[in-house]
C-alpha cells in the first residue's frame, strides 16, 4: 500500500511544478487554495479545505475576504491558515487598489495628454521625464528647468542620474516653452538626441518627446521627427 504521506508530497510537488512552468491562470479557485494550504498544513491533504472553503463563503472572493474567527470554524483551517488567508487577502486587496491608481500609456495620445496636464511648476521653460515600466505604467518622474541643461558639459551626466533613478528600460520626455509655438526648435532636437543617447548608453529606450506650450503638444515620434521605436 502506498505510503500517504509520499502520495501528498508527490502531488503536492507536481502542482507546484505547473504553476513554476504554466503560472496560474488555469488553476481552478480550489487548487489555488489547496496550494496556498500547502504552506500551513504539511502533512494532510488539503483539498478538502480548499473546497470547504470555497462553500462556507461563496467562492474565493468570500474566502479572501473573511474574518479570520470565521475562517478557524471550518474544517482543517487553525489559527495559522486563517492568518495565511486573511494576509493573502489584504495583499490582494491592496494591490488592486494600487493597480487602479496607476497611470498607463497605451498609446502617444495618453502620453500627450499626461504631458499636456502636467506641466512643471517652472517660471522658465522646462524638461519634464518618465520613467515607464514594460506596460508603459508610470513609474517615477523628475523635472528640470532647461536652464540646467543647456550650455551644461555635464548635461548627459545629470540626464543619465535622473534615468538611473527612474530604475526603467524605458522613458518618455516632455519639453515645455512659455512663449512659444509646441514646436520642436533647433534646441529641442539636439536635448532630444543627447537624451536617447544617454538612455541608450545605459539600456533605456526614449520612447517619445513630447513638445508642449499652452495645453498643446507635438509628438515627435507620431509626426517623423526623430526616429523612436517601441
Amino acid at each position: 500500500m502506498a505510503d500517504p504521506k509520499n502520495v501528498h508530497i508527490k502531488h503536492r510537488s507536481r502542482m507546484k511544478g505547473k504553476l513554476l512552468e504554466n503560472g496560474g491562470e488555469n488553476y481552478h479557485p480550489h487548487q489555488l487554495l489547496e496550494m496556498l494550504l500547502f504552506y500551513t498544513i504539511p502533512r494532510k491533504d488539503t483539498n478538502p479545505a480548499a473546497h470547504k472553503l470555497l462553500n462556507r463563503f461563496n467562492g474565493i472572493d468570500g474566502v479572501l475576504s473573511a474574518d479570520i474567527a470565521d475562517l478557524e470554524k471550518v474544517d482543517d483551517v487553525g489559527p495559522v491558515s486563517a492568518c495565511l488567508i486573511r494576509a493573502t487577502g489584504e495583499i490582494c486587496r491592496r494591490y488592486s487598489l494600487v493597480s487602479a491608481e496607476r497611470i498607463s500609456f497605451p498609446s502617444t495620445d495618453s502620453l500627450k495628454k499626461y504631458f499636456a496636464g502636467n506641466p512643471p511648476d517652472s517660471p522658465v521653460d522646462s524638461l519634464l521625464i518618465i520613467s515607464v515600466n514594460s506596460q508603459l505604467e508610470l513609474i517615477r518622474t523628475e523635472s528640470l528647468d532647461l536652464d540646467e541643461i543647456t550650455n551644461n558639459p555635464s548635461a548627459a551626466r545629470l540626464i543619465t542620474q535622473i534615468i538611473l533613478k527612474g530604475g526603467s528600460d524605458r522613458i518618455a520626455a516632455g519639453i515645455f516653452h512659455l512663449c512659444s509655438p509646441p514646436l520642436p526648435t533647433r534646441n529641442d532636437y539636439s536635448l532630444t538626441k543627447m537624451i536617447a543617447e544617454a538612455a541608450s548608453a545605459i539600456g533605456t529606450e526614449l520612447i517619445d518627446m513630447i513638445v508642449c506650450s499652452g495645453g498643446h503638444t507635438f509628438s515627435m515620434k507620431e509626426t517623423g521627427a526623430f526616429g523612436f521605436s517601441f
